[in-house]
């Protein structure tokens, strides 16, 4: 049994779930490995000064709608064979899953707890083949890293999530908690520039300000009126029809500055600092119009540090348990397809539970006593 918390092993088996997920893709065929192809083929796009984001059907279906710096990222994958690349991404992709969320200072036991419950949820992202663990992970490591002071290495996280996800910026706010300092905003501002100049390597500027341009467009093409498994999906299914998205995302905001504010006037930042990252990780998908399964892994993350930091009441514990089988499980094949198909997905409840964490955590915020820490699970 001690192998089976072994951090090498665990560290092995998200390997080896990656190359079995690659294999798998590549076997059935490039229909179920699109995203890859899209991935792949932007970089070709890009060497042959082909604008990336239009619709390229002879290729692959859908468009790419990633920042530039993300083809630049991406190269060291897309110019393998598509078999290696297929299993070197969804492997990359789980191991620095595990090796952000494994900085989290808790029990060895506590990790263990985290890193095998979540595998239905890590599996549904890359098989997909997208980029959500790194996202999870890269805001993980943010803080972890800052906590450590290593403010250098810290700031490449939010800009690398930034230029992957735009959404992923938002772990720019721990270094706004963290006894801001003038070095530390310089830190982040070379790496914000370093990793959004990388185009340039083989651009000149025209280029590279059109190639802005073009995705500028292609985000702006893409806007669309849909909730996403999302707060906005919840109440719209569940509640009132007619609900506005955009005043449901502006109350979202409301309560995310308000929380930030609340921590900053009473400096507990240390104090509440990874129940804090629990409610940006799941803030950040549960509002998010265009939140899909596969993103869940990042709102996921956030459930579970929060479960390990909270108090483990009979409330929390009933919470866990939802959040458990209805979110982690139920885009696995461990949920019935009857069960997915006439509720789970038609009422966007994917996102319930993870919404009704999120408001357990923003009114601890509210409270002035708030001050959670690790339990035994």
């Amino acid at each position: 049994m001690k192998r089976f918390h072994d951090t090498r092993f665990i560290l092995g088996l998200y390997a080896l779930i990656g190359v079995i997920v690659g294999c798998q893709r590549f076997l059935l065929g490039p229909e179920r490995y699109n995203n890859f192809l899209i991935f792949q083929h932007s970089a070709f796009h890009y060497f042959n000064h082909q604008n990336p984001y239009p619709e390229y059907p002879a290729e692959y279906f859908d468009v790419f709608l990633y920042n530039p710096s993300f083809i630049i990222l991406f190269i060291p994958f897309a110019y393998l064979p598509d078999f290696l690349g297929l299993i070197l991404w969804p492997t990359f992709t789980a191991v620095v899953y595990f090796l952000g969320v494994n900085t989290l200072p808790i029990s060895q036991k506590s990790k263990v707890f985290l890193f095998y419950l979540i595998i239905p949820e890590l599996l549904t992202s890359i098989v997909n083949l997208q980029t959500n663990p790194l996202i999870a992970a890269f805001t993980v490591l943010s803080v972890t890293l800052l906590d450590k002071e290593e403010y250098g290495k810290a700031s490449l996280f939010p800009s690398l999530s930034f230029f992957i996800k735009g959404y992923g910026a938002v772990s720019g706010v721990f270094f706004l908690l963290k006894n801001p300092r003038i070095k530390t905003f310089i830190y982040l501002s070379i790496s914000f520039i370093v990793i959004g100049a990388l185009p340039l390597i083989f651009y000149t500027w025209g280029e590279f300000i059109m190639l802005y341009q073009q995705w500028f467009e292609s985000l702006r093409n893409d806007y669309s009126i849909n909730t996403g498994i999302s707060v906005m999906g919840v109440i719209k299914n569940l509640i009132y029809e007619d609900a506005s998205i955009p005043a449901i995302q502006l109350a979202g905001v409301a309560c995310f500055l308000i929380t930030f504010l609340l921590i900053l006037y009473r400096k507990n930042y240390e104090e509440i600092k990874f129940s804090f990252l629990a409610y940006v990780l799941l803030w950040m998908i549960i509002f998010n119009q265009a939140a899909e399964s596969p993103t869940y892994i990042i709102a996921s993350t956030g459930g579970f540090i929060w479960y390990i930091y909270s108090g483990k009441t009979r409330l929390d514990k009933a919470l866990f348990i939802l959040f458990y089988f209805m979110t982690v499980l139920s885009s696995s094949d461990l949920c019935p397809n009857y069960v997915r198909d006439t509720f789970i997905t038609p009422y966007s409840l994917k996102a319930l539970p993870c919404t009704l964490i999120w408001l357990r955590l923003q009114y601890d915020f509210l409270k002035t006593s708030y001050q959670p820490s690790p339990s035994v699970l």
